[in-house]
């Protein structure tokens, strides 16, 4: 608890950090990748000018909405009481002058703003010395980092805002008045969410070449499989981490997606820009070791994936494709790093299988705006588009299954199995199954990505095993069975 303080002297609000819960220098870099990533290529070039240069030059290339940054609510309530007792407040930070103005004229809270004008970072001794001239050298100081600590030493009462252990020991250590706002808001669990480790679960697809060629026992191939599933797994989550980067204001305005770590805060956004690339290198370093061609496909694939999320998934129908195609790079990976022949029929397979799960999650997304009577932002869909959406995404379901059925009269499939005949008892099986996707969906039984649905569902565990013994049973010479002659 924050012990109340007097109001005779003015209360300075630090805002990176503590009045919000991210920094604005990261938000405005995400803003330009986001909006003007071309211009990424004169960062360097303007951080030569100082930070404070950096900072303004980055803001009159961007624009951020206020309105749905992540504020630390427990604060602003107890600054809304502080006003109401007619105390003075100032907004004191080093961010750049014209977005912490917009942030105070939101709010409604502060008398006064001190910022970095573009020619001084205004942070450590430059805000000390600013905020002497503007609230005198009696004021409340509320900050949250070690370059709040020659600050707090100077003011009469210093509120700490959710800071460390340690550096709360040096605080007290060298202020007299110290009170304590716990407002935490970092969750070491949250880096397993931004990594989307649940989503891993689909790169056991690059297991399927080795599965339809019965080579799955092989430990060589097994081996090479394993690695390339988690080098692509670290890539997915690059790709997811710069996703949520370039998104962060969708995502704030997502009733859902507004809890992920770096939209609410929970991860500091510098970590994301370090995570990102950091994982690219490891997953295509790894990959040059297996494979050339592997590596490039992991590339393709995070570039796909970058203006995917930047444009591409605003055009309408292309995205669909575009998501089944992204799903089908796993299975290329996998003919790639074993060098088991492309299938034809696996690939055709595939990306009508995938594009019916692709138009199944906009028909999620659309179903669930139709109930909360909204429109989709930064997609090209509209409400009224869902009863099309399913007629595509059933119609492709249904056209897997009739490649499967022509595959079923391929001479590769007498030349794989003993007993094709059983391979068509897999036909009525998956029928029953994309089936029952598609029912629940229009039941709103399932959440905005049926991928993840699958994975977790017993009831394609279930089909998947009985699929299993139908292929294993397929494989076997049962000519000497009657329901066979």
């Amino acid at each position: 608890m924050i012990s109340s303080q007097s109001s005779s002297v003015p209360l300075c609000i630090d805002l990176d950090g503590t009045l919000i819960r991210t920094d604005l220098l990261y938000e405005s870099l995400a803003r330009l990748l986001r909006q003007k990533p071309w211009l990424l290529v004169m960062v360097p070039l303007w951080c030569l000018h100082g930070r404070a240069a950096l900072k303004r030059k980055i803001a009159q290339h961007i624009s951020i909405d206020v309105t749905c940054l992540p504020y630390n609510r427990a604060l602003l309530d107890w600054l809304r009481e502080q006003k109401a007792a007619h105390r003075r407040l100032l907004l004191a930070t080093a961010a750049e002058e014209s977005l912490a103005k917009r942030i105070a004229d939101y709010l409604g809270l502060f008398d006064g703003v001190v910022a970095s004008d573009g020619l001084t970072n205004l942070k450590g001794k430059h805000k000390l010395r600013a905020l002497r001239k503007e609230a005198g050298l009696a004021f409340d100081y509320a900050g949250n980092s070690r370059a709040d600590l020659e600050i707090w030493q100077h003011c009469k009462n210093a509120i700490t805002v959710g800071v460390s252990a340690s550096l709360l020991k040096r605080v007290r250590e060298s202020v007299r008045n110290v009170a304590i706002f716990d407002a935490r808001f970092r969750d070491r669990g949250s880096y397993a969410a931004a990594f989307r480790l649940h989503q891993w679960a689909k790169n056991v697809l690059i297991y399927i070449p080795l599965i339809t060629a019965h080579q799955i026992l092989d430990p060589i191939l097994l081996v090479k499989s394993s690695i390339s599933v988690l080098l692509f797994s670290l890539c997915s989550s690059a790709q997811y981490i710069l996703n949520d980067l370039i998104d962060l204001e969708g995502d704030r305005r997502h009733p859902k997606k507004r809890t992920r770590p770096f939209a609410s805060g929970s991860i500091p956004l510098q970590a994301g820009f370090i995570m990102a690339p950091v994982l690219l290198v490891i997953s295509v370093s790894g990959a040059l070791l297996l494979s050339k061609w592997f590596a490039l496909l992991l590339i393709s694939y995070f570039v796909l994936s970058f203006f995917y999320s930047l444009y591409l998934k605003r055009i309408v129908l292309l995205d669909a494709f575009l998501l089944s195609g992204l799903y089908m790079t796993r299975i290329i990976a996998g003919h790639l790093v074993t060098g088991i022949p492309f299938s034809i029929w696996l690939l055709s397979f595939a990306f009508f299988l995938f594009l019916s799960l692709a138009f199944g999650k906009r028909w999620v997304e659309l179903d669930n705006l139709q109930r909360a009577n909204r429109v989709m932002v930064g997609r090209g869909y509209e409400v009224g588009d869902i009863t099309q959406i399913n007629l595509f995404g059933v119609c492709s379901a249904f056209l897997s299954v009739v490649i499967f059925i022509l595959y079923l009269q391929s001479d590769k499939v007498k030349e794989m199995y003993k007993q094709p005949e059983l391979l068509w008892l897999l036909s009525p099986l998956f029928l029953y199954w994309i089936s029952r996707i598609w029912i629940l969906s229009t039941r709103g039984k399932i959440n905005e990505d049926p991928v993840l649905f699958v994975l977790k569902d017993r009831v394609t565990y279930a089909v998947g095993l009985i699929s299993g013994l139908i292929m294993f049973a397929a494989t076997a010479d049962w000519s000497g069975m009657l329901f066979l002659h």
